[in-house]
């Protein structure tokens, strides 16, 4: 039996700039053995649904075209990871198991198991930084306490790992008996009881995200530091293809950096030093998201306001169907709920005033992970495991003045909201983006 190399495909959903494929490539060619590409849908994996799932397949399959032209076969099975890859690692001769390193802790715990059964069968495991620009243990050896206490680390390294490093892939000497194609995907959504929530309207996959990077550059960095006011056009949308691993965030800082436009390192901070830092976060503290999480100041001063009084208390589900008495807070979750995407300003105001009208911040905490989870196509990221923490619990804050409820947490309010996004009352009446 031939030996193969396998790219467990999961959280760089693309064929360029991928140096997860790209070592498997490399492994597959230097050993000369087969190579192929498994994508594994997990069962009952939290918060899957046809928004989120629809846009991940789809991509996929976009894939699975490009790299049938090299005759590497993309392999999706609807299967518990672990025990499927036990049982190839049994059955068949498996030299080397390539995947994406990932900092969240399903995926963390699943990897070393994973690791186990590859070292009881004599396979090299690999696990390979495709969703950062440095690798996240690269830049600090622990938990950052706040972006000042990040930036000058990252930014002191981050240049070297800029350019591309992808090397030309030439056909492999095998056969491709099937090609993964959206007929599949649609199959799967019809036969797969996933929660009934709206597809999106954003293209998925490489292709469109590539597009999405080239219409920023030219139309919406010129007004990126408007980007707080909500009929700009300075919001990237880059990130849920970033969460899917659809476009390289090596590549995104590159072609911004080049263009050196007065707005670039604006857009670098954001992109890079802040969603780095959402990476450290939920790398270093298990309890990314729980209170537990918080820095020791937030969980004081929260506990002390425990017994302030709320004005309003609202469930899980009057949150998710958009019945508070706030209309902006409702347009904010209508948008959430039809589109899979808000405008970042809001998304800080729609995050903050969930701790305002729940018992307790953990509460808070719960429901903003279900809301963020189940709607937001970029959900079940550590950006908005760090986003939903910052906003309840100040995590990468600093303490503010006391206020009833928050404490020393930074407060929001809808006035403010109001005239930084330049939103006015008539606005919230409807949905703008039916």
């Amino acid at each position: 039996m031939k030996s193969k190399t396998i790219y467990w495909m999961s959280r760089a959903i693309r064929v360029e700039e991928n140096p997860a494929l790209q070592l498997a490539v490399s492994l597959a060619n230097k050993y000369e053995q087969e190579l192929e590409v498994h994508f594994v849908i997990q069962p009952d994996y939290p918060y899957a649904n046809r928004r989120n799932m629809h846009f991940l397949l789809s991509g996929v399959a976009e894939v699975a075209q490009k790299l049938a032209v090299w005759n590497i076969p993309v392999i999706v099975k609807t299967v518990d990871p672990l025990s499927y890859f036990t049982n190839i690692l049994e059955y068949q001769s498996i030299d080397h198991l390539v995947t994406e390193h990932h900092v969240l802790r399903y995926f963390d715990q699943l990897h070393k198991q994973i690791s186990k059964r590859c070292k009881e069968h004599q396979a090299q495991f690999y696990r390979i930084n495709t969703a950062c620009v440095v690798d996240v243990w690269q830049v600090s050896d622990k938990l950052e306490f706040a972006a000042r206490t990040f930036r000058p680390k990252i930014m002191a390294q981050y240049k070297k790992y800029l350019p591309n490093s992808d090397q030309k892939i030439k056909a492999l000497q095998q056969k491709v008996n099937y090609v993964f194609s959206m007929k599949d995907v649609d199959e799967i959504m019809q036969n797969h009881p996933f929660k009934d929530i709206p597809i999106s309207l954003m293209p998925s996959g490489e292709d469109a995200a590539n597009e999405q990077l080239d219409w920023f550059i030219e139309h919406g960095l010129n007004v990126y530091h408007l980007r707080n006011e909500y009929f700009s056009i300075g919001q990237s949308q880059l990130s849920a293809y970033l969460h899917f691993g659809m476009i390289s965030i090596r590549k995104v800082i590159r072609k911004v950096e080049e263009t050196r436009h007065f707005n670039a390192a604006q857009f670098v901070e954001e992109a890079m030093v802040r969603r780095e830092l959402a990476e450290n976060y939920c790398y270093y503290q298990p309890e990314y998201d729980s209170l537990a999480g918080a820095w020791p100041w937030a969980q004081e001063t929260l506990k002390r306001a425990l017994d302030d009084e709320r004005e309003y208390i609202y469930s899980k589900e009057e949150f998710e169907f958009a019945q508070t008495h706030d209309d902006l807070w409702n347009f904010c979750q209508r948008q959430v709920v039809n589109l899979g995407y808000l405008h970042s300003y809001l998304r800080m105001y729609w995050a903050k005033m969930v701790l305002y009208w729940t018992k307790s911040p953990q509460e808070a905490i719960d429901i903003l992970i279900y809301l963020n989870d189940t709607y937001f196509l970029d959900g079940r990221d550590p950006n908005g495991y760090t986003g939903i923490m910052w906003s309840v619990a100040g995590v990468h804050d600093r303490p503010w003045f006391t206020k009833p409820v928050t404490g020393l947490v930074r407060s929001m309010s809808k006035s403010g909201t109001m005239k930084k996004t330049r939103l006015s009352s008539m606005d919230l009446l409807g949905d703008l983006h039916k």
